[in-house]
């Protein structure tokens, strides 16, 4: 008996592992990076939609937002919990959006002058800022994996709420898309 179909006096004890195979899947399988995450269904029905996930070392998350906001309770190796409330629409999971400022500053120069992308001084000007850019994303990156503790396994359990609708805004995606229920890949 599925979980969605029992009793809501009854108390519910599920194994993920044990869900059968049409409330499992894979998340992030058609992507170019590594985002592969197993993904279970524990329980949905019309109140709550909650997911249990396995994200291994070096796997990424999506970035992705929630209609409903989530409730998440994922832990990092050895009984780390952490608990997470991340509201309605707030993209979350996934690296964060980095600003350009070398688009910015094209956006500038070409508001001031229109001419500005013919003059060679300006392009140089651009092509410096965009290798500095570089740079400096480079550097987030190696702090942020100083930054990082040792890799584990993690296990997510998420819960959602009506009316269980994600949207997936990441740049690995060729175009943003939104999911009702469960996603799976």
């Amino acid at each position: 008996m599925s979980a969605a179909s029992q009793s809501n006096q009854q108390p519910l004890r599920i194994n993920p592992y044990t869900v059968p195979p049409d409330q499992q899947g894979w998340r992030g399988l058609e992507l170019p990076i590594n985002a592969k995450r197993k993904c279970y269904t524990i329980l949905h029905n019309e109140q709550v939609l909650v997911t249990g996930l396995i994200l291994l070392p070096g796997e990424r998350s999506i970035r992705h937002s929630h209609e409903s906001g989530e409730l998440s309770v994922h832990f990092s190796g050895e009984m780390q919990p952490m608990i997470s409330w991340n509201p309605p629409g707030v993209l979350h999971g996934g690296p964060p959006a980095i600003p350009s400022m070398a688009t910015d500053i094209v956006s500038g120069l070409l508001a001031e002058s229109p001419n500005a992308a013919a003059d060679p001084t300006a392009a140089a000007i651009l092509a410096y800022v965009q290798g500095l850019q570089a740079q400096v994303r480079q550097l987030q990156e190696a702090l942020d994996e100083l930054r990082r503790p040792e890799p584990h396994p993690r296990i997510l359990v998420d819960i959602l709420f009506p009316p269980f609708k994600t949207t997936i805004d990441d740049p690995v995606y060729p175009e943003q898309r939104t999911v009702v229920g469960q996603w799976y890949d």
